[in-house]
């Protein structure tokens, strides 16, 4: 338990030697044979062996393909670790993920020297023959890496559709770049809000004058002005918001303080209101892609398209820094999502909430019929191969109906989101397994209980190679914050006050930790978590979106 102890709360070893903690000991039992912390360190590592062999054999047992994300840190110490983690789905149909290693990663850290590494940690779980995906940021090293470790498993066929899908770029990183982007080209009113709340901050007797202004003023603020960082673009959103929240006060803060000259006129504090409008949707997508509890894949498809959406908007606004805002940040939507549809547009087909006619009608809210057309035969073509793969894999025989280029089903964009809310959409005809897939009726999207998962385990007899494709697809992490949330766990074990851990003992503590008890979370991240609660992606409703009008 003592060790359990130590793994669970990352206490040092040492604890077991501290004369205290033998006092209290000592006082609960007077017989108590103390310990040393290389007794309490081999209970921790016998731990961590049973385990290790235990998750050895329930990978070797599953029998669907493994997804992976990968990542680089250093640590206070200045070491450098590779974190590689495993997302598969279990032959009981729960979403698992686990933290294979976090090893120590000498340099030089070169995308050929990771891909060798990594490739050399694959292989230590005996997994080069079941990888479905690559997960990590946009780093040129990691770029190298993928590419270097695709081509190897493709010499052994093992990736589906040649590894087509193999490469997933962190959608949290993408994002961030994106809106960064924008931040770069930020209107000089924003400017002056952030000057307004450091020059606030900066002075004990200006933090006291202000807090006079929010009783003088009658505001209905409550809380305290946030410094941003202006790398963070997320904290420059929520420095924004607290900022519009005490406007009033801060108002009279500049009529009241002789020395303040950073006064927003109306038309400045309308355009920053704009801003933090704008960000807000931002915002909230990062949070729910920034959670290491993530979900299954089928969630993502709504949101991206969602941010496709709100750019093309905002191409049109009336103030012109958030066109120009729009306009820097489409170039880097356009750069690394432009065919973010196909994936995830799998996953979403394989939702019976949704399936294509949501793909369909979503496309429909960004392009004309003919690229829509377009775009919907190439997720089906894709849709039809990632089908052939899967059953040729399990059996000799091949699928003649599935022989043709062409969707067979006609999906009406009449109604559009209208028509989609609606009962039964199954279309007659079905010639090939796939339609007789796409075209089932769809679920009804008010359950609160739907557990797509469930789902796809109870129709695994009557679709047994969608079911297949279903526990490869949705286990693909779109983000890699596994790997943020492992360094978070990696930061507890190694600081400044407790550097002299061995490399091979930190990476006992963090993964036993994470296979012992998930992925902890703090304080800190806990906030992220409670906000992710309150942000499902069922609440980005397109026909909430603002129109070219407003």
């Amino acid at each position: 338990m003592f060790a359990d102890a130590i793994m669970y709360h990352s206490y040092p070893l040492s604890i077991v030697e501290h004369v205290k903690h033998r006092e209290m000991l000592t006082y609960l039992n007077s017989k108590v044979r103390h310990i040393t912390r290389n007794t309490i360190l081999k209970y921790c590592l016998l731990e961590h062996k049973r385990l290790k062999s235990m998750l050895h054999e329930i990978l070797a047992d599953v029998n669907n393909r493994i997804c992976f994300t990968c990542d680089c840190w250093s640590a206070c110490t200045s070491r450098g670790f590779l974190m590689l983690t495993a997302h598969f789905i279990d032959n009981n149909w729960n979403l698992k993920s686990r933290i294979l290693n976090f090893r120590y990663f000498s340099p030089p850290h070169r995308g050929v020297d990771i891909y060798l590494f990594v490739v050399g940690l694959i292989k230590e779980w005996n997994l080069e023959g079941k990888t479905f995906s690559m997960t990590c940021d946009n780093a040129g090293s990691m770029d190298v890496m993928v590419a270097r470790l695709k081509s190897d498993l493709q010499t052994f066929g093992t990736l589906p559709l040649g590894g087509r899908f193999f490469h997933v770029r962190c959608c949290a990183h993408i994002l961030n770049l994106i809106v960064q982007s924008g931040m770069k080209v930020i209107d000089a009113s924003v400017l002056k809000a952030r000057e307004t709340v450091n020059y606030i901050a900066g002075s004990d007797n200006r933090l006291v004058l202000f807090e006079k202004c929010v009783v003088d003023s009658k505001s209905n603020f409550a809380g305290k002005l946030l410094i941003d960082c202006a790398t963070r673009w997320n904290s420059t959103y929520q420095m924004l918001k607290r900022a519009l929240e005490a406007k009033d006060a801060l108002n009279l803060f500049a009529i009241v303080d002789t020395s303040f000259d950073f006064g927003l006129s109306a038309d400045e504090w309308n355009v920053v209101g704009f801003v933090c409008k704008f960000l807000e949707p931002f915002y909230n997508i990062t949070v729910m892609f920034s959670g290491s509890d993530y979900p299954t894949a089928n969630f993502y498809f709504r949101n991206i398209v969602a941010i496709e959406k709100l750019l093309v908007v905002a191409h049109t606004h009336t103030v012109a820094s958030i066109q120009l805002m729009a306009t820097v940040m489409m170039e880097k939507f356009e750069k690394y999502w432009s065919d973010y549809s196909i994936l995830l547009a799998i996953a979403v087909l394989l939702d019976p909430r949704y399936k294509m006619h949501f793909v369909k009608i979503a496309l429909g809210k960004l392009y004309v019929h003919a690229e829509v057309e377009v775009k919907v035969q190439e997720i089906y073509d894709a849709f039809v191969e990632l089908y052939k793969f899967y059953d040729q894999s399990t059996s000799s025989s091949t699928v003649t109906s599935l022989q043709c280029s062409k969707c067979t089903t006609d999906y009406s964009m009449s109604s559009m989101f209208e028509d989609f809310e609606g009962g039964d959409m199954s279309v007659g005809g079905a010639e090939s397994s796939v339609d007789s897939h796409l075209n089932t009726p769809l679920v009804p999207r008010n359950s609160e209980s739907f557990n797509i998962l469930e789902f796809r385990k109870s129709q695994a007899s009557t679709f047994p190679v969608i079911s297949r494709m279903a526990k490869d697809v949705l286990a693909v992490p779109i983000t890699s914050i596994a790997s943020e949330s492992s360094f978070s766990m990696g930061g507890r074990d190694l600081t400044k006050y407790r550097s002299a851990l061995r490399t091979d003992n930190v990476e006992a503590f963090v993964t036993t930790q994470n296979w012992l008890y998930g992925y902890l979370k703090d304080d800190e991240v806990q906030e992220c978590f409670d906000v992710m609660k309150e942000v499902q992606p069922d609440d980005i409703d397109f026909d909430s979106l603002p129109t070219e009008e407003q």
